[in-house]
């Protein structure tokens, strides 16, 4: 299981060329030769997800059905995560709590070393949020392309509370990437970053204090 992509990396929300240069190897060698270098940056979004997911009735009840002894453990390997943020866990009501507490459960197996239990937990990951968001993924299943405005303006009928819009609009990222569809980023696309950090600072998350540790 390749270890890549936005649940891995998160979204890459900045990338451009720059000359670089490289050098010949050998003795008589003295110049360099130019070639093109791409820099990528990401902004995490697993809270992102684990919002929009929460907030979605047919995800909640589907965590509802789990078996017990499943369910538990993925709330259990959700309290050893990193992702703590108070102000993050406070926005969520008790059933939205115990949905994303699942999800972390599943994306901490997903993004871990156990490969058998990374495996189990992809499916149940994709599996839950096709029948949760069967809308997005039949608006992206038969598209090769689209555009960043497009995914703004349906990420914008769903704004219904704060956050809510930026979270769905990481979600049609995410299902743009699995079902291979490419999204022109026009001119706008730059206030992205801008507009996760102020919902990242609101949550709160101690994932920073506990990298520099």
């Amino acid at each position: 299981m390749k270890k890549e992509g936005i649940l891995f990396q998160g979204l890459c929300i900045q990338e451009r060329q720059r000359l670089d240069f490289v050098e010949e190897e050998g003795f008589y060698y003295e110049k360099r030769k130019p070639y093109q270098k791409t820099e990528k940056k990401y902004a995490d979004v697993t809270y992102f997800l684990l919002y929009i997911i929460s907030k979605n009735q047919m995800c909640r009840e589907m965590v509802q059905d789990m078996e017990t002894q499943w369910l538990e453990y993925l709330r259990e390997r959700a309290g050893n995560s990193v992702y703590q943020g108070e102000g993050f866990w406070d926005s969520l009501s008790g059933e939205e709590k115990i949905c994303a507490e699942a999800v972390l459960g599943l994306l901490e197996d997903i993004r871990g070393d156990e490969e058998e239990r990374a495996e189990l937990a992809w499916i149940g990951f994709w599996y839950l949020i096709y029948k949760g968001f069967q809308e997005t993924y039949c608006f992206f299943k038969n598209i090769p392309r689209t555009t960043f405005q497009v995914l703004c303006q349906r990420a914008g009928e769903k704004k219904r509370e704060r956050c809510m819009g930026i979270s769905y609009l990481c979600m049609e990222f995410l299902f743009a990437e699995e079902l291979g569809v490419q999204i022109e980023k026009n001119g706008t696309y730059p206030l992205l970053y801008g507009c996760m950090k102020t919902c990242q600072k609101m949550w709160e998350s101690c994932l920073e204090s506990e990298k520099t540790k």
